[in-house]
């Protein structure tokens, strides 16, 4: 997705009252993230925090969906280079924003969806409302399989320690 897409798949607007609302736009995605539309919600939340006019911020989806994570048809973009640059990571910047963040959660927040909502201060759910991280399918098994080979390796640890201790 290009830069100008991006821009209209977030929208900022901003009330006299001092609340600026940024709404995440591709409801037919279900609001799925590509790197541009992550980049530019990084940049949003960098410059409503040093807004001293905004005194809130709410964040919310269109359509049926808060946000249904990365937009796996782009995803090969969203991993690529440097996932860690804290400029282009919203929700670096929205821990770093120093106004409130109101997460206005419509529908399925799910994965990355679920990640930003959880960086809000607040969160506002309808009823339909559905909170997933679908890392878990995927990634449980591999846990429990670490977490079986940690615990061998710290019982293998403290053998080694009392075999030392006890010279056998």
């Amino acid at each position: 997705m290009n830069q100008r897409k991006a821009e209209n798949a977030i929208v900022l607007t901003r009330e006299q009252n001092g609340v600026a609302t940024i709404t995440i736009n591709r409801p037919k995605s279900l609001n799925s993230l590509t790197k541009a539309m992550m980049t530019r919600l990084a940049q949003d939340f960098k410059a409503l925090g040093q807004d001293n006019s905004v005194k809130a911020i709410i964040l919310t989806g269109s359509g049926r969906a808060f946000c249904s994570g990365v937009d796996l048809t782009a995803a090969e973009d969203v991993f690529k280079g440097d996932v860690k640059d804290a400029e282009a990571d919203p929700i670096v910047q929205m821990e770093l924003c120093k106004q409130p963040i109101i997460g206005a959660i419509n529908g399925f927040a799910a994965t990355a969806g679920f990640e930003i909502a959880l960086a809000c201060d607040i969160l506002v759910a309808a009823k339909d409302a559905k909170f997933m991280d679908t890392h878990t399918r995927y990634v449980f098994l591999c846990l429990l399989l670490i977490s079986k080979c940690t615990i061998f390796l710290l019982i293998f640890d403290k053998l080694g320690y009392y075999v030392r201790i006890f010279d056998f």
